[in-house]
């Protein structure tokens, strides 16, 4: 049983870096819209 499950690890582990990257970019995309209208004003002071 061990060894059926030491079998399965390496393909857990691409599979849940990979979905781990997937949900990074979904966020970052999906939020990134608001911090971007929000930078100009940041860097002029608030002005």
């Amino acid at each position: 049983m061990w060894n059926d499950l030491a079998a399965l690890v390496p393909p857990l582990t691409v599979a849940a870096v990979f979905f781990a990257g997937v949900f990074w970019v979904v966020r970052r995309e999906m939020g990134g819209k608001r911090r971007r209208e929000d930078a100009p004003e940041k860097r002029n002071g608030g002005r």
